[in-house]
């Protein structure tokens, strides 16, 4: 692949700011001056607006710009990547001296094809596995050969749709699912994600938009399990993805029987990229499948995957953190993470495993476990979403008595030492907008 690329001159229309692909590549051009006139390399790009962050995102790739992404807009994050660049994009609020921001009334006079560099760096930001801040570096190209393996993969599945989110633009998922696929591939797409699924159901009669594509998240999917608004627009539903954790088998077999369809589930990482996928119509469809440009293998010291992909700037193999059962070239069975097995009194415990067998139990609705230490060491601990009725009936007793029930069940599946000693009964878990748990958060429950 050269370092250039034409932007395809594509049919995107932007419904909530009513423009047309050539008036936003038109902004697009205007904002790449800006940038081509500034000496700066290195730009943080932070935008709470996804319609302005994608303006400035091209205008930055066309000006040959490395662009550093933050996972989010909090203090902490957004200061650990001003230490890395020379300018700020989009968030004026930073004060930072050399600021460039969206200016809506920015239009190229001269309009001509944009250009896109694919050697352009895109740093993202990840809090990991380990809570620090870590930069992941690609270059554009990594995203755009993801872009296009995306439209081979599910293209027929979204065909001429209207593509809506309620993910966030600063994570990869987001980026490359609901803003650079639209895009690239010249479909019509709301930005700006959705808080609330109703409305999104608002904007499907507001628009009349006759199908969406609808890219989410396992938290924002199991909220519908309680109340699910999209049945009354289930005729407008081309196609759904979720990706950021793992999604209940009881999810995606309820939006079967709600929507006649589950999401299609994305497997990956900020690091990896997109690995695998898997779409669960029955109880027998468990395992993953990696995309046609993934090369999957078992690490037989760790037991983890090990995967070679075109996304990843090292050609060799990248070592996952995720322990699986390799079923076939293509396929494989996740068996939890590596840095979710710990050791209590010599003895290995799998936090996911023990997480399972909560899920297990009818009266919990969603679990989550983790270790605490206390004057005897160290412990398995668990936050648990009870349902409805449990919750009603939990208010009628204490929580010794739940606490009992949980721990008599677990007996029959776990080791004393693997039965968590403390609960704590949440209204929900703390899911980040990007769909993954704030393990910070949760911890905090247990000190």
């Amino acid at each position: 692949m050269t370092n250039q690329i034409t932007l395809p001159s594509g049919k995107t229309y932007f419904f909530s700011q009513a423009k047309t692909f050539q008036q936003w590549s038109e902004s697009v051009l205007f904002h790449r001056s800006l940038f081509i006139q500034n000496s700066a390399q290195t730009w943080l790009l932070y935008c709470e607006d996804a319609y302005e962050f994608s303006v400035l995102f091209f205008a930055l790739l066309g000006a040959r710009k490395n662009i550093v992404l933050p996972q989010n807009g909090t203090t902490n994050q957004l200061q650990t990547c001003l230490a890395h660049v020379q300018g700020v994009a989009g968030a004026n609020e930073l004060a930072f001296e050399n600021t460039i921001v969206y200016q809506a009334d920015g239009c190229s006079v001269n309009p001509e094809p944009l250009i896109i560099y694919t050697d352009a760096r895109v740093i993202l930001f990840t809090s990991g596995s380990t809570g620090e801040a870590k930069a992941i570096h690609k270059e554009f190209s990594h995203l755009l050969q993801e872009v296009q393996q995306l439209e081979t993969s599910f293209g027929h599945y979204l065909k001429d749709s209207c593509v809506v989110s309620t993910v966030s633009h600063q994570h990869i998922y987001g980026l490359l699912f609901k803003l650079i696929w639209p895009i690239w591939s010249g479909r019509n797409v709301i930005l700006q994600p959705y808080e609330y699924p109703e409305h999104l159901c608002h904007d499907i009669t507001k628009y009349s938009l006759d199908k969406v594509s609808l890219i989410s998240s396992p938290a924002h999917f199991h909220r519908l399990i309680k109340d699910n608004v999209y049945t009354d627009h289930v005729s407008h539903i081309s196609c759904m993805f979720s990706s950021g954790g793992p999604l209940s088998l009881e999810a995606s077999l309820q939006l079967v029987n709600e929507l006649q369809q589950p999401p299609i589930e994305v497997f990956g990482s900020t690091e990896t990229g997109g690995i695998a996928w898997r779409q669960r119509f029955s109880e027998d469809k468990q395992h993953w499948l990696a995309f046609n440009n993934i090369n999957i293998a078992l690490d037989q010291e760790s037991e983890c995957l090990k995967i070679k992909s075109p996304y990843i700037i090292q050609s060799d193999w990248y070592l996952c953190d995720d322990r699986v059962n390799i079923i076939s070239d293509n396929e494989f069975e996740l068996c939890g993470r590596v840095d979710r097995i710990v050791k209590i009194e010599e003895k290995r415990v799998s936090l996911d495993h023990v997480q399972q067998c909560l899920k297990s139990i009818a009266c919990i609705d969603d679990a989550y476990c983790l270790t605490a230490n206390n004057k005897r060491g160290t412990q398995v601990v668990a936050a648990i979403v009870l349902t409805e009725q449990a919750k009603t009936e939990l208010k009628q007793s204490r929580n010794l008595v739940f606490n009992r029930h949980i721990t008599s069940i677990l007996h029959e599946d776990l080791e004393a030492i693997a039965i968590p000693k403390r609960f704590r009964y949440l209204e929900a878990l703390p899911y980040n907008p990007s769909g993954k748990l704030n393990k910070k958060e949760m911890e905090k429950f247990f000190e």
